[in-house]
């Protein structure tokens, strides 16, 4: 079960870092795995990392009434559909995700705890993980 209102929680004490999170997600993304690169033009980055800020934002604000995310997180589903991504790719971004989150909530406060770790891997899982990949079929 997820804690929806640690997920809150950690989002809300890193407010002021959001865009320096999903910039440096993409930055480890695609440094690890080099072929995920070619997906993004640098062109629009700042509009993706934009767009990462918002759906993370939404998540950790509703992630206690998954319906009421559902419809975002299944049209990122199938935005995603087009580059053949399936579930280890999203296993990916999600590790990277909390690995970048759990570093940015250790330097501003030292927040980050196993419960947290625990939250953020269930609420990607649990949550985050189907919804994209129902969109991905559709």
């Amino acid at each position: 079960m997820t804690n929806t209102q640690l997920i809150e929680q950690t989002w809300d004490n890193v407010a002021k870092y959001h865009h320096a999170i999903a910039e440096t997600f993409y930055s480890r993304l695609f440094e690890r795995h080099p072929d995920y690169a070619k997906l993004f033009s640098s062109e629009n980055m700042t509009q993706q990392i934009d767009r990462m800020v918002r759906t993370l934002a939404l998540v950790s604000s509703k992630a206690d009434s998954p319906s009421a995310i559902r419809p975002h997180l299944t049209r990122v589903g199938q935005a995603h559909s087009e580059f053949g991504l399936g579930p280890d790719d999203l296993q990916r971004f999600s590790q990277t995700m909390i690995e970048v989150i759990a570093e940015y909530c250790d330097a501003a406060n030292g927040s980050w705890t196993e419960d947290c770790e625990r939250a953020w891997h269930n609420a990607f899982t649990e949550i985050i993980e189907p919804m994209m990949l129902d969109g991905m079929k559709h």
